[in-house]
């Protein structure tokens, strides 16, 4: 009688079913159920590439095997984190787990063993079942929304006199989050910025700069080498962007080399944020060989223009002028960036490499 006590008290430690298999026989095993509990919960934010933080938890329960998927949700869909090319969340022996992610206004950990690569984003969160033993969302800790970016880690550098921040932390420019490091960014001796798409096990890693200081209205000059044979899915741009709008109005104008990985397709575009309306977009090709791009800024219009650099003359490649939707100068930033196209159908097959060989600005 004894016995049988001390095995019913064992049982309730693990699971009432375990009360079955003693009396009943109609259950195949006792297993201990498996929960997530959080430790560490970043704060609450709009987003942003550049906005991050610490959450960390731990597995309660058997987890031989499992991982960690995270995810944050904003702008209405849940984003896998930390980076689309690295998704999984590894688990110590002790259950512990931890991960650097960007914020958003919820968050989400699942427990899995699934091995198959999980959506970049989700419209809602799988249910523990098959092939997820376990699913817990949580608040963000604190009750107010962060809108200003905590300034990014890493270097700076000194490109055609001009201060500018390497970005060394994911970011989701291309339509996907991708990962970011400042090995891929460099001067050579003539002053020239080396900005490089690498391939590691992971996926992808990607180059971008931003100006330190804010440049407002004027006339913004960029020399690049050839870049018309950029594969597809590789995206080169040089953009104006103020990441976090008090307002939610957008604050982005964009020049992209790319063919959004349709080898068909014209290899470059000038853009007027919002990227959904048709007419914010002006799509040409560049042809072989040294190109300047410009964009004249103004309260009144955006004036975009392409050349090709030539011995002593520029040969024009294509102009537009958009007149409505232009964004206030505000505290917007230049970006310089390359990166891979995230929703290409053909992806990146190699590393790739563009050289600008200098930024003016004229206000």
């Amino acid at each position: 009688m004894r016995a049988i006590t001390r095995a019913i008290k064992l049982a309730r430690r693990f699971s009432p079913h375990c009360l079955l298999v003693l009396f009943f026989g109609v259950a195949t095993g006792c297993r201990q159920k498996q929960s997530i509990t959080f430790l560490q919960v970043p704060p609450a934010s709009l987003g942003g590439g550049s906005i991050t933080g610490l959450i960390r938890g731990h597995v309660n329960g058997p987890h031989s095997g499992a991982h960690i998927v995270l995810y944050t949700f904003a702008d209405g869909h849940w984003w896998v984190q930390p980076f689309a090319s690295s998704p999984v969340t590894e688990i110590l022996e002790d259950g512990s787990w931890k991960a650097q992610i960007h914020l958003g206004t919820k968050y989400a950990a699942l427990l899995t063993k699934d091995d198959k690569l999980p959506p970049q984003f989700l419209e809602m969160l799988p249910s523990a079942g098959r092939t997820v033993d376990a699913v817990e969302v949580v608040k963000p800790s604190g009750n107010e929304l962060s809108t200003s970016p905590k300034p990014a880690p890493g270097r700076t550098l000194r490109f055609s006199g001009f201060d500018w921040q390497v970005r060394t932390i994911p970011g989701d420019y291309g339509a996907r989050t991708n990962e970011y490091s400042s090995a891929n960014v460099s001067l050579d001796e003539s002053g020239a910025l080396h900005m490089r798409l690498t391939r590691k096990a992971g996926g992808w890693v990607c180059s971008e700069i931003h100006s330190v200081r804010s440049l407002g209205y004027g006339d913004y000059r960029l020399q690049v080498q050839d870049v018309s044979s950029l594969e597809s899915a590789v995206m080169f741009s040089t953009f104006s962007l103020l990441e976090q709008p008090t307002d939610g109005d957008h604050r982005e104008m964009d020049i992209h080399i790319t063919r959004r990985g349709e080898p068909a397709n014209k290899n470059a575009e000038f853009v007027v944020q919002p990227s959904f309306v048709p007419a914010n977009f002006y799509y040409f090709n560049v042809p072989s060989g040294p190109l300047a791009l410009q964009l004249k800024w103004t309260p009144e219009k955006a004036e975009f223009s392409a050349s090709r650099l030539e011995m002593h003359s520029e040969k024009p490649v294509a102009s537009w002028i958009f007149d409505t939707g232009v964004p206030r100068a505000d505290e917007a930033q230049m970006y310089i960036n390359l990166c891979n196209f995230g929703n290409a159908r053909i992806p990146p097959t190699h590393n790739a490499e563009v050289v600008v060989k200098s930024f003016d600005f004229f206000p």
